[in-house]
């Protein structure tokens, strides 16, 4: 399709060699000869471009209407023309928003290259408008749901840190709590909103590859170095930059890491020259931090400069009647999704929602909510849609005379054949039994193993339950 160029001017002469030379080159032409024809024009035809003359006779010159047409669309793309006698009338109206002006006998085709690129910058910045806003409805501060006393205090938190430019951000909290959503949030209500936002979740790629994708490389830095690489620090420059799981990132990494906060400036791997960076970095983890340097597995400089804000996600069993307003939530997105008509829970099921622990916190609500959507058959969802199995919790609240016989002296019993049994396969069968009761949650089933997540992760590999995982073999 092509663009559309409304030229403004008086010269019948002018006007004609304008219309030509832009009809040449494929665009389609509006006339008008006085600033109120023109604004007509400009109003019901929505050209892309305008070109005024600045001297206009009559009711307004140029420098009028092209203020006119700014408050009607504030970034529509103008240029000025202008003839020997009304030069200062043409800077006038560049510091009223006019892209460039050129002085009369025109040459055509530096008028046409400034037409083009100023119609391609306008178009960008409308994409980027669109892109930006689109994203503020998937990632912003109004996805953060929440009335309860401790999340209207990580609302209110991450919209003060918002407004701090390049102010680093710890955030913190179990894993499904919304932590990226709030990181998103934040980049978002920054000034620097239309930067890049870079991702990096330390957990997900070996330590040698994720030195190379935090610094980059020059060419032959290693065998592989075919050619240089940007990093993703100086992608992120200017923008947010998103570290997830930071309690994942090796030591040595770690002091690389405080360099560059402090310093912002690095090098990259194999090179010699020092690369300046400016961005707002924002971590989280679901790690008590504390506890790994206590033993020695964080640097305890690079903690305190990573909280200067920090913000702590509540965990859904924390947060009320939070929980059902996040469900109907839900129930809306999937009922588009889905073409259903689900309008809500009834009572019995809401009460079942407020009673669960939620182990894997708002991303197992999310599941839960998909799963009772899809298989209901009423308006209302019931309890035995959700497939919710009560947690200990709930049951301890039971009635004593419907609790369980007595249990042995830990808490449970375990049966053994009378001819004995691998204690390997015995650990490896609990393991199984409590990533399928915290709905393959690592952190979740650490806890209730009572073990540390690093010594869950080790035995998930050492007993090939990754691969289970993978393979979507380990459900319920």
């Amino acid at each position: 399709m092509a663009n559309t160029i409304l030229i403004v001017e008086d010269d019948q002469g002018v006007r004609d060699s304008l219309r030509m030379n832009a009809e040449e080159r494929g665009y389609e032409v509006i006339e008008a000869e006085d600033g109120p024809t023109a604004l007509q024009q400009f109003q019901t035809m929505l050209p892309d471009l305008t070109i005024i003359d600045v001297g206009l006779p009559g009711e307004y010159d140029g420098v009028e209407l092209l203020c006119r047409m700014h408050e009607a669309q504030p970034r529509h793309p103008v240029l000025i023309v202008s003839g020997q006698a009304s030069p200062e009338r043409a800077v006038e109206a560049m510091k009223q928003g006019a892209i460039d002006y050129l002085s009369k006998p025109l040459n055509m085709d530096k008028l046409f290259l400034l037409a083009e690129r100023s119609i391609t910058t306008y178009r960008k910045d409308i994409e980027l408008e669109r892109v930006s806003e689109t994203k503020k409805a998937a990632y912003g501060f109004d996805r953060l749901i929440g009335t309860c006393p401790s999340m209207e205090e990580v609302i209110e938190t991450a919209r003060k840190v918002a407004t701090v430019p390049y102010a680093t951000v710890m955030l913190t909290g179990d894993s499904g709590t919304g932590k990226e959503l709030v990181a998103h949030a934040i980049h978002l209500a920054s000034a620097n909103s239309k930067e890049p936002f870079v991702e990096v979740n330390c957990a997900a790629m070996p330590e040698n590859l994720l030195e190379a994708e935090l610094f980059g490389y020059e060419k032959g830095a290693f065998t592989d170095a075919k050619q240089r690489k940007r990093g993703l620090f100086e992608v992120a420059s200017a923008g947010t930059f998103f570290l997830d799981e930071i309690g994942e990132l090796p030591l040595n990494l770690q002091v690389k890491l405080l360099k560059v906060i402090e310093e912002r400036r690095f090098r990259r791997l194999g090179g010699t020259a020092t690369i300046s960076v400016q961005f707002r970095l924002i971590a989280a983890t679901n790690a008590d931090l504390p506890e790994m340097i206590a033993a020695n597995r964080f640097r305890r400089d690079l903690y305190y400069r990573l909280a200067v804000f920090s913000i702590h996600m509540p965990p859904l069993r924390e947060r009320g009647h939070d929980v059902i307003e996040i469900a109907n939530t839900f129930i809306r997105h999937f009922n588009r999704e889905f073409g259903k008509n689900v309008q809500g829970f009834t009572p019995d099921s809401e009460q079942v929602l407020l009673t669960y622990d939620w182990p894997g916190n708002i991303r197992e609500l999310r599941n839960a909510v998909e799963r009772a959507v899809l298989i209901g058959a009423d308006r209302l969802i019931q309890p035995s849609d959700l497939a919710i199995k009560p947690r200990r919790s709930a049951l301890s609240e039971q009635p004593q005379a419907e609790a369980a016989a007595p249990a042995a002296d830990h808490g449970f019993e375990i049966h053994v054949p009378n001819h004995g049994v691998n204690f390997e396969d015995v650990e490896r069968q609990l393991i199984r039994i409590a990533m399928r009761h915290c709905n393959n949650n690592a952190s979740a089933a650490a806890r209730f193993l009572r073990m540390t997540r690093e010594t869950l992760r080790y035995r998930l590999k050492k007993f090939g339950i990754y691969s289970e995982l993978e393979r979507g073999e380990l459900q319920e």
